[in-house]
């Protein structure tokens, strides 16, 4: 074994490396090798430290992997481009979708800046793609190959899937619809689904597209969607849709299992409920108040406690529509009522200021005193009418409004009888009809009350951080359709990804989920040209807290990165 020894020569000192051994018996150097001076060491030793870096690049990485994983464990890349073939050259149709389903899952942006998106993640590591692969007008050309026919038969296929890798439970399927509203200017007519309706984000101003969502009670997983125009009511969609749902739920779960579907009283009309009963679909639903009057009034003192509920009495009846025996149920529930007076007492102290506003304004004009425009009696009327155009104020106030001496006259009073009955007959409750004769009423209530859920999914897609529809840059109804089926394959994943987290122990909402997997960063140490081996032997990934480890194994990060 080799050591180091100091030889003096000339009073300085001179360092070796030897080896020795035994000669004759004797101690004897039989190896040795100069090293220099203590000075030269140090010099040495200095040069042969490792370079410091040059600099370091971060990529978006948890999420992109967590949803990739989600998608391979689908296939996604082989449905998608086994329905929309293209010659093998450059990235497919799969690739284009699922770079617009994820960054609408985890930072939407254009068209425009989807390429340098997709630079600064982990993608460009792993599709090994140029970002100039992904301009807007490759991402238009890709967009133009998949026709609603095709979207068809991919979120088909996408929820055979489902149903195979992830077993999902499908026995109570949630279906309700939202608007997003457009830029679209108004002589623009290449698209037609665009249209000014009743916006739900009180944008009337604008042009909206409608969309229709079939998901599972259990973590809102999206089976089904479609686009449809702005202007076109629910009920009017509804009997159109219901047909399909039949079918598409029949062509996923098969029609030995039974499914029942839930939705709200705007999608109620007899020819829907006709298909429905006639295909032998369950259903919860809904009743609007008007529907069967006396039964939805009944006194209060014939409710029962719901033991499993609390601060909610029921009421339930046997009655027979669209030709089957259904269960009727009223439900009175105490804070429902609560909300409902306080939202009616604010709109009643708004009403009454803006009634003595116009009653002061036509006495000035009585005593001789009015300034401005002659008021008339028509115009009298419907302003009164715009003030009364909230929920039950026209039967809350006793209105009159005449002529005396050739100009109107308002008298207005609050209807305490009116209130009274209101609030005995009609707040805090709910009116539902399931066909399930056999259900507890538990079971009835808890059904409906899980639409509440997919009304979150729709506000997650109008987040402006994950998972948002807009902005929709697109122009064409062929292009929102498109759009449309990448935001609903984004939410999709998210939600997969959430019920795997879930399944490991972690109940993380779908936001809270997608920022914590965003906080998990790929870092590449560059150094300086020539001093160290390839690039990728120096990438890591950022400091994990004990949630997002948790999170990275449940969700297989570290395959997906290569790890």
């Amino acid at each position: 074994m080799a050591t180091i020894i100091k030889k003096m020569k000339k009073g300085r000192p001179y360092y070796y490396a030897v080896e020795s051994a035994r000669v004759d018996g004797k101690p004897r150097i039989v190896w040795q090798k100069y090293l220099g001076t203590i000075d030269g060491l140090v010099k040495r030793a200095e040069e042969a430290a490792p370079p410091k870096p040059k600099e370091a690049v971060i990529f978006e990485a948890g999420g992109i992997a967590a949803l990739v994983g989600i998608a391979q464990r689908l296939e996604l890349f082989s449905l998608i481009n086994a329905v929309v073939r293209k010659r093998e050259q450059g990235a497919t149709v799969g690739h284009y979708m699922l770079l617009a389903a994820l960054n609408r899952a985890l930072d939407p942006c254009s068209k425009l800046a989807i390429g340098d998106w997709y630079e600064q993640t982990v993608l460009r590591r792993l599709w090994r793609f140029p970002k100039s692969m992904f301009s807007s007008q490759r991402f238009w050309d890709h967009m133009d190959k998949v026709s609603e026919a095709a979207i068809d038969a991919i979120q088909g296929g996408v929820a055979s899937r489902v149903r195979d890798a992830f077993g999902i439970d499908a026995r109570v399927l949630l279906y309700d619809t939202t608007n997003f509203f457009t830029f679209l200017a108004t002589g623009n007519g290449r698209a037609e689904f665009p249209q000014r309706g009743q916006s739900k984000a009180k944008r009337h101003d604008l042009r909206q597209v409608g969309l229709a969502l079939l998901v599972t009670r259990e973590f809102q997983i999206p089976l089904f969607h479609r686009v449809y125009a702005g202007n076109v009511p629910d009920v009017s969609l509804f009997p159109e849709l219901a047909g399909e749902l039949i079918a598409r739920h029949r062509a996923v779960l098969g029609a030995s299992e039974e499914t029942t579907l839930v939705f709200d009283k705007g999608n109620v009309s007899e020819e829907a409920m006709e298909r429905l009963v006639v295909a032998g679909v369950p259903f919860v639903a809904a009743l609007p108040a008007n529907r069967l009057s006396e039964v939805f009034t009944t006194s209060l003192d014939r409710f029962v406690e719901v033991p499993t509920l609390a601060g909610v009495r029921a009421y339930t009846a046997e009655t027979v529509m669209w030709g089957k025996a259904c269960r009727l149920v009223v439900t009175y529930t105490e804070s429902f009522f609560t909300q409902q007076l306080a939202g009616i007492t604010h709109n009643l102290v708004r009403a009454q200021r803006q009634l003595m506003e116009v009653k002061k304004g036509l006495d000035r004009w009585q005593g001789g005193k009015g300034w401005g425009r002659k008021p008339t009696l028509a115009g009298v009327k419907k302003k009164v009418g715009e003030i009364l155009s909230g929920q039950f104020l026209k039967q809350l106030f006793q209105v009159e409004v005449e002529s005396v001496n050739g100009l109107p006259r308002l008298r207005y009073a609050v209807d305490h009888t009116a209130l009274q009955r209101l609030s005995d007959e009609r707040l805090g409750r709910t009116f539902l009809v399931t066909s399930h004769d056999d259900w507890p009423t538990e079971e009835t209530i808890k059904a409906y009350r899980s639409l509440s859920s997919i009304e979150e999914t729709f506000k997650r897609m109008k987040d402006v951080r994950f998972l948002r529809w807009q902005p929709a840059y697109h122009w064409t109804d062929q292009k929102l359709k498109v759009h449309a089926f990448y935001c609903v394959l984004a939410l999709l994943l998210a939600s997969l990804a959430r019920k795997v987290a879930v399944e490991a122990g972690m109940n993380l909402t779908v936001p809270a989920l997608l920022k914590e997997l965003s906080g998990i960063r790929e870092v590449a140490v560059i150094y300086p040209h020539g001093t160290l081996a390839h690039r990728k032997d120096h990438i890591t990934l950022s400091r994990m807290s004990p949630r997002q480890r948790r999170l990275a194994i449940a969700l297989d990060i570290g395959e997906v990165l290569g790890r």
